[in-house]
């Protein structure tokens, strides 16, 4: 991503910036042709048109949502959400999903020099865009922080309180998705590490389980572990184990060693990976075969 003004003062010809291939993604701004979009860039890319909008412009919904590092997709093509109040003519370009919004029902904070909805108002104007499970996980993001990774198990401050939602929503309640906000907010937890956990929490919920605790602490003979989602009342233990758990022989050893902890006191540990999201048939057998067995009851 470039200044125009920048590569001109470096040697590109004005016609080369004009060619078909070269994309423009705001005023003064280019990217390369071969430019591909992962998280970070595309937060990369939506500070730097959030630093050329005009006055009466902001960014909004996924936009507003990846300069805070609110999990939730990517618009389709890479496009950046960009809202004006009403009577303002929202902004259009092949590259931005513009929109218009009442005045009035945000609150405002600065974010990387940016002026931006407050996290939990774009978790509100989230819900019109993105499925009911992402905004379940972005909510469980904002009100629980990141885990820190000093080793100490602490967490970063949460971007907002179960309550600021609340508030947020009921300045939201004649808005796009307010059904589904109403529906989603009494779901929210924490402490919770990924949005996978999220979305096997609520898979549970679906297949009719009762619903597991976040964060289920289970006492071994070295120390408390705690398990993504559990019952202590059957001592099971649930563990989400994406790509970040293979991502190395250390942490592979790391898992394997928790889990052979977690046995040996006692608790039956089931395992989520990713497939199990789109495909959950065989997790949820799995759930409930532990929990037959755990009642005395085995299948």
């Amino acid at each position: 991503m470039y200044r125009a003004s920048e590569l001109i003062d470096a040697g590109v010809s004005a016609d080369r910036l004009r060619a078909h291939d070269v994309r423009r993604i705001g005023r003064g701004l280019v990217i390369h042709p071969e430019y591909e979009y992962d998280h970070f860039a595309y937060r990369d890319r939506c500070v730097a048109i959030g630093q050329t909008l005009r006055p009466e412009h902001f960014l909004s919904r996924r936009s507003a949502a990846a300069v805070y590092g609110i999990p939730c997709p990517i618009p389709p093509g890479g496009r950046v959400d960009v809202a004006s109040f009403s009577p303002h003519r929202a902004p259009r370009h092949r590259l931005i999903a513009g929109h218009r919004v009442k005045p009035g029902g945000l609150h405002w904070t600065e974010h990387d020099g940016i002026t931006l909805p407050t996290p939990a108002d774009v978790w509100c104007q989230l819900a019109s865009v993105i499925a009911f499970r992402e905004l379940v996980a972005a909510g469980d993001f904002l009100i629980s922080g990141r885990r820190t990774l000093d080793g100490t198990g602490g967490r970063t401050p949460p971007l907002c309180t179960a309550r600021d939602l609340e508030l947020a929503r009921s300045r939201h309640r004649n808005t796009l998705g307010a059904p589904v906000r109403q529906r989603a907010l009494p779901l929210l937890r924490a402490p919770v590490d990924s949005p996978p956990e999220s979305y096997i929490r609520l898979i549970i919920r679906e297949a009719g389980f009762d619903e597991p605790l976040v964060a289920c602490p289970v006492p071994t003979w070295e120390r408390v572990l705690h398990a993504d989602l559990g019952y202590p009342e059957l001592r099971i233990a649930i563990e989400y184990e994406g790509a970040h758990h293979f991502s190395s022989e250390r942490q592979v050893r790391r898992d394997a060693i928790r889990r052979k902890q977690m046995a040996r006191a006692g608790w039956t540990v089931i395992l989520a990976m990713d497939d199990d999201v789109a495909d959950p048939a065989s997790f949820i057998g799995a759930l409930g075969h532990a929990v037959e067995s755990a009642l005395g009851n085995p299948p």
